[in-house]
């Protein structure tokens, strides 16, 4: 997930950025977010799962490494355990045995809410496209520290046992599972060390990661990438200059990638960091009271809170499992009452719900759309999300049973099929969502837009400290789902040309070497990172694999895992 992107329901900004956590405060608006989205008419087909899933080529092993340990929060004195003072990745690698030694790794922070399994889809296909060049490259995905405080007790059985509601009775029910009951959702009070969970501690965690690779070969083979609010910290790592040795962040990187984000220009100021801005449904924290003990410490949703993400996640259970099942579930049901403005929710399968959530032509807000098909089984009708003006459809008959034409099936054929999203919210060890996101994170990245700020700045009694944007000589790829020329700003933002000792060296900001612009023609926010490469409309991987062949330098990589 990710906040600055796109700009639905009048676009709110703050500093450049479009602020999801203003659409976020609106209360309503957060229902929508993560697993519950939602003409004249309706109907017929059989619908389908589409085909069978080609072989992965690819491998994929969670790993976790010692990262930076935070100073604790001055007001609580709670310093961060450290069992959450690790690094943590999602690696996909070509499954080859001996693995070849990669000529490129891509280093990938998700948005806003995400985590590493959210590039789940795009990380196979890439390995596998530059695999099949005869250019091996591996893929890792950043999980951040927040997700370890995760319970994934219930969907790690689900998944296990096939049964998506042994999950359900563990969240919802108070069932045991492996000998435990869930014991709750982490207060606010219990991670008060959060509150210096800021860019500090996630550059320097996301340093740990490309420190595993020789610092001799970090700048022509290591590529830093970014969806959504992911972009502003892979450019914001590009600007980094590191306390404990000066190194600049972009002498690390062979190239930036950026898919459905860019960063804002303009700081706030020190007065709105520490006392928070904006006002009303959509105030954002400052840090003196992210630091008091109550917090916030995380993002919360309203009316929700933290079930959207099991719920969710369950959701992708059922799909993955029994697509064509239909079940009870109260939890969900309410969810969808409220988003859709209707009184009852009509029986549907499960990827008839998962299309419900996600799909474009129903879900509400753009930031978590993806297009993954067609609804059919019964009618619906047209219907506009709090008084806006874009029209969407839902369920019209509360008496039909509803069902999903998936992806590749559908007509037109679209970009996600249901598995590829289904995998990446629940099947592996980690999973898409971030139930903990720290509001830390986002005032830093506030006070830091433009990358570029002053070395004496207010900032740095902070520990922010980015300030070699405009020294970054780094080639970049952009690739935005819609209006593609705001990728222009990055032509003036960095360096005016491609470094010496680069692959493309002296290459300007306005040629294709320089800023490599594409606009995602028909996608949908969230397409870039799920959908699948047999979409033939979709150029996502070849994209970011010319672009990694383009400007790796000779040589291989070796990791120090």
């Amino acid at each position: 997930m990710g906040y600055d992107a796109i700009e639905p329901l009048g676009g709110l900004r703050t500093g450049g950025i479009w602020d999801m956590k203003d659409a976020m405060r609106i209360h309503f608006l957060w229902l929508a977010l993560l697993g519950f989205g939602c003409s004249g008419g309706g109907s017929g087909g059989t619908g389908g799962m589409s085909g069978a899933e080609p072989n992965d080529m690819v491998r994929v092993e969670q790993l976790l490494f010692s990262g930076f340990e935070p100073e604790p929060n001055p007001e609580t004195d709670a310093p961060t355990p450290s069992a959450l003072n690790q690094a943590r990745v999602v690696r996909y690698f070509p499954d080859e045995d001996p693995t070849p030694a990669p000529r490129a790794i891509v280093v990938a922070m998700p948005g806003f809410l995400g985590g590493g399994p959210s590039f789940d889809a795009i990380a196979r296909s890439v390995v596998r496209r530059c695999t099949e060049d005869g250019f091996p490259v591996e893929f890792w995905a950043i999980d951040r520290r927040s997700n370890g405080l995760e319970d994934l007790t219930g969907m790690n059985a689900g998944e296990r046992d096939g049964d998506a509601e042994i999950a359900w009775s563990y969240y919802f029910d108070g069932a045991e599972v492996d000998g435990q009951k869930f014991a709750g959702y982490a207060s606010q009070q219990s991670v008060s060390y959060m509150s210096e969970w800021g860019l500090e501690t996630h550059l320097e965690d996301l340093r740990a990661v490309i420190d595993l690779i020789p610092e001799a070969q970090q700048k022509g083979h290591v590529f830093v990438a970014g969806h959504s609010f992911g972009a502003t910290l892979a450019e914001l790592y590009g600007a980094w200059r590191f306390k404990s040795d000066d190194q600049r962040g972009f002498d690390q990187i062979a190239g930036m990638i950026f898919l459905d984000g860019l960063m804002g220009d303009d700081p706030i100021t020190e007065m709105e960091f520490l006392n928070g801005h904006g006002s009303g449904l959509s105030r954002q924290a400052g840090l003196t009271e992210i630091r008091t003990s109550g917090g916030p410490h995380y993002t919360t949703l309203p009316l929700l809170g933290i079930d959207v993400y099991t719920s969710a996640e369950i959701g992708a259970l059922r799909t993955w499992f029994d697509p064509r099942g239909i079940v009870e579930d109260p939890v969900r049901d309410d969810s969808l009452k409220i988003l859709l403005g209707l009184s009852e929710i009509p029986q549907a399968t499960n990827i008839a719900m998962q299309g419900l959530a996600f799909d474009s032509a129903h879900q509400p807000l753009s930031f978590t759309r993806v297009t993954m098909g067609q609804l059919t089984g019964g009618p619906t009708e047209d219907f506009t999300f709090l008084g806006g003006t874009e029209v969407l459809q839902r369920p019209s008959d509360p008496d039909a049973v509803y069902d999903w034409i998936d992806a590749f099936v559908a007509d037109p054929v679209e970009f996600t099929p249901a598995r590829n999203l289904a995998r990446a919210f629940t099947i592996g060890e980690s999973n898409f969502a971030e139930w903990y996101f720290p509001e830390r994170i986002t005032i830093d990245a506030d006070a830091a837009q433009g990358g570029n700020i002053d070395e004496a700045g207010w900032q740095v009694a902070y520990g922010i400290r980015a300030f070699d944007g405009e020294l970054n000589d780094a080639p970049v790829l952009c690739i935005l789902a819609n209006d593609a020329d705001r990728c222009d700003v990055l032509r003036t933002r960095l360096a005016p040309t491609i470094g010496a000792g680069r692959p493309s060296a002296g290459a300007t900001r306005d040629s294709d070497l320089g800023v490599r612009v594409i606009e995602a023609v028909d996608m949908a926010h969230l397409d870039l990172i799920v959908s699948d490469e047999r979409a033939e409309a979709n150029r996502v991987p070849d994209e970011i694999a010319t672009f990694l062949e383009t400007h790796t330098a000779a040589g291989t990589a070796t990791p120090n895992l």
